[in-house]
């Protein structure tokens, strides 16, 4: 894993220099990103049961969130390089019973968890109309995790931490896009997108605390490793250029 991000350092840090030292001839827009993120059952992201002597515990993805900035460098027509960097955050909600000596508890607790990307991705371009564009887009990412988070539930009978499972990691993301592109408004982009981790985000740590006359009475889990798949919809404004030109 430590190979794989020393790679992704080297491959990022190589494409910005041949980026630079292209400038002068390159167009380059900037422009600021919102996504939601999206909760679906695919990749390992969906609802996932976690049962134990006395109790449940039910781990579920909810709408997240990611912003940023972007700058996107056109080498052609069809081919442009975007980066940037962008903050992140998933969302999960824990919902879990017990029946313990004829006695039913039940708890709600949520988390957010934070981490900041650095994002490289090849775009193409084809035109459908004079002013919008379709585009397909594959990249990596460099991720750099928070510290972990804690959470109780409502009731407290549930405990939760989740530790990162390293501070840096890498993933895989692609979209498929839409931009309108006005030469005096800027352009606006809708795309659709899936992003995968390459390994194992943050580890989690539940209790479930079922005895209320007895606080050592509680069920232990089994660590949860959370992947952090998504899949996402983007919306992105780049500046004019006339704008842009202003400003240099």
């Amino acid at each position: 894993m430590l190979r794989f991000n020393t790679i992704l350092i080297f491959i990022i840090n190589f494409i910005v220099n041949l980026c630079n030292a292209q400038s002068n001839d390159k167009i380059k827009n900037f422009g600021f990103e919102f996504t939601t993120i999206v909760p679906v059952d695919y990749f390992g992201a969906g609802p996932k049961n976690h049962v134990e002597d006395y109790s449940e515990i039910k781990m579920s993805s909810k709408i997240g969130y990611q912003f940023g900035m972007s700058i996107k460098t056109k080498y052609n027509e069809r081919l442009y390089l975007e980066s940037g960097i962008n903050f992140i955050r998933r969302n999960f909600s824990l919902t879990g019973s017990s029946e313990f000596n004829g006695t039913l508890t039940s708890d709600t607790s949520s988390f957010g968890y934070i981490s900041y990307g650095i994002p490289l991705r090849g775009l193409v371009f084809i035109r459908l109309a004079k002013k919008i564009f379709m585009n397909t887009s594959v990249g990596t990412s460099l991720d750099f995790y928070a510290s972990a988070v804690n959470s109780k539930g409502v009731n407290y009978y549930i405990d939760h931490i989740s530790d990162r499972a390293r501070w840096i990691n890498g993933s895989l993301n692609g979209e498929i896009g839409f931009e309108l592109r006005d030469q005096f408004k800027g352009t606006f982009h809708i795309g659709f997108g899936v992003n995968i981790p390459i390994s194992t985000i943050a580890v989690t740590k539940l209790k479930y605390y079922y005895d209320d006359f007895n606080q050592n009475n509680y069920d232990r889990y089994d660590n949860i490793f959370l992947r952090g798949n998504f899949f996402s919809v983007i919306l992105k404004y780049y500046l004019p250029r006339s704008l842009e030109d202003k400003n240099i």
